[in-house]
């Protein structure tokens, strides 16, 4: 028909879904991610036992960082339209340091998002099995809750955006109450001669660079997600404003759950009491708070809202890798199958597919070999996850820089944005992206040097440089691809990064 143009399935499905996630979903979507109950019942515990119990002090230090660089990874996202920003990393980095670095990262940010969410089936497996078990009154093994869990989010992730995150809302509201229940009652039951001022006291800070050093790089594990905002700009039913929103509600809600929970096991066990607690039984510091002062009920409550918290994480993340390969496949970044979506609702379901296969393939080679899935699935698997996503905020802090300090403006092309100053503010927003540069790589710093304290390896391992070599391998691969097209097939190169054509009026199709 006249004036009418054939857009691809993948296209068509987008723009019915845009606009479909309202502020409070892309938080929830974000937070799950993070899944907070992991980090309270898992890393800190284990942070406590290896470094002490300011840990208070230190996510508030890291939240402060993740803030920093929120405001101009934001500002810079608003200086494109929704359906280039939404690439994140990919696209910042693109336009920031060009097409053939932008291109190695967007690959960087799909292994990276990939490692997270294989290494979440390998807690959830453990954490749920025994759960089922004593349910249902025989012996399931993790591998078949393993593999049953990235059946189930193989399957959410072939449905449009909305229906998983209403799960995940959900889910994010029951486990966060369930933490502020517990924190509430070791609050409630302070151990003798315990306060809240021994666990904030901020001389701790300074009990050594090193134990600073490796509470730092813990830390950060916590925040691992919340620079998932961004990727649904797309998707967000007020564009950039909506992402904004929802980004620093994100840093907000898990800064209180992180801040709050530590300060609640120093005050009922003590500060020493606590440490000692937790190097005696890490895996099992807060449920047995939470079997202290609340009761069994309530401690077995607490296990399930685990299990659930790393699902609802594993949920987050497979849909996010799913859009990032979409978002390469799209603009010419990686080979064009990785962007087949359904007609039906325009979800990347090679991209889905293919995470699932990878996922039940994970799962039978650490069980034919008989290695523990904590140790190795979760433990290698979200922390080499979360050293790339390290590696992509400071190659996104850099570019922000770049992009904010051009000479010529780049107007903002949200529609809520409209009459904004927005050129105005590229100055501060400059400035921060330089500080949240020199800070971040400081950090990645400190974590490339404890990367055996994160993969709970001994200093002698080859595991870290194995991790950063691949990293790198992906890297200069996504590189190499560019690089070949640039050489030998221009015409594709000139079409790297571009977005598709997607003019049609926002459709709300559910969500919160």
């Amino acid at each position: 028909m006249l004036g009418l143009r054939r857009r691809s399935p993948a296209s068509a499905g987008l723009d019915a879904e845009l606009g479909g996630l309202s502020a409070p979903s892309i938080t929830a979507r974000v937070v799950s991610a993070a899944t907070p109950m992991t980090v309270v019942a898992g890393v800190v515990p284990v942070g406590i036992a290896a470094t002490g119990a300011n840990f208070p002090l230190v996510f508030l230090m890291v939240a402060g960082v993740y803030a920093l660089f929120c405001g101009p990874y934001l500002a810079a996202s608003r200086c494109y339209p929704t359906n280039d920003a939404s690439s994140a990393f990919y696209s910042l980095i693109r336009h920031g340091m060009g097409k053939v670095i932008g291109v190695g990262a967007g690959w960087v940010a799909v292994a990276a998002y990939t490692a997270l969410t294989l290494g979440l089936y390998g807690l959830i497996g453990s954490v749920l099995s025994p759960l089922l078990s004593a349910l249902f009154a025989v012996a399931i093994p993790w591998q078949v809750v393993a593999c049953g869990a990235a059946l189930l989010v193989g399957g959410l992730g072939l449905l449009p955006i909305t229906a998983p995150t209403r799960l995940l809302s959900v889910l994010v509201v029951c486990e966060a109450a369930m933490i502020l229940v517990v924190t509430v009652a070791n609050l409630a039951h302070p151990a003798p001669g315990a306060g809240i001022g021994a666990a904030l006291n901020p001389h701790q800070l300074g009990a050594g660079t090193s134990r600073l050093s490796a509470q730092l790089a813990l830390a950060v594990l916590g925040y691992i997600g919340t620079e998932l905002t961004v990727v649904h700009t797309e998707k967000a039913r007020s564009g950039h404003r909506g992402v904004a929103w929802a980004t620093y509600a994100a840093i907000a809600v898990l800064t209180v759950l992180y801040f709050l929970a530590p300060v609640g096991l120093s005050v009922t066990l003590g500060v020493e009491g606590v440490v000692t607690a937790a190097q005696a039984d890490p895996a099992g510091l807060f449920g047995s708070t939470a079997h202290s002062n609340l009761g069994a009920a309530a401690a077995t409550l607490m296990q399930a809202l685990l299990g659930t918290s790393l699902l609802a994480g594993a949920v987050s993340f497979h849909g996010t890798t799913s859009l990032y390969a979409l978002y390469l496949g799209r603009s010419h970044g990686a080979p064009a199958i990785i962007q087949k979506a359904s007609r039906r609702h325009g979800t990347p379901y090679v991209a889905s597919v293919a995470q699932t296969v990878l996922a039940l393939l994970a799962i039978l080679i650490v069980s034919i070999s008989g290695a523990d899935p904590v140790t190795v699935l979760f433990y290698l698997g979200d922390t080499a996850g979360a050293v790339g996503i390290l590696a992509l905020l400071l190659l996104t802090a850099l570019a922000a820089a770049i992009i904010l300090m051009r000479r010529t403006p780049v107007a903002a092309h949200d529609p809520a944005a409209a009459g904004s100053d927005q050129v105005t503010h590229r100055g501060w927003a400059a400035a921060a992206a330089v500080a949240a540069t020199a800070v971040l790589g400081v950090l990645i710093a400190t974590v490339m040097v404890k990367l055996d304290t994160l993969l709970n390896v001994p200093t002698d391992s080859p595991l870290p440089a194995i991790v950063q070599m691949s990293y790198l391998l992906v890297l200069l691969a996504g590189a190499a691809w560019a690089g070949w097209h640039w050489l030998f097939r221009p015409e594709i190169f000139a079409k790297i990064g571009t977005p598709p054509t997607t003019i049609t009026a926002p459709v709300r199709v559910g969500g919160l």
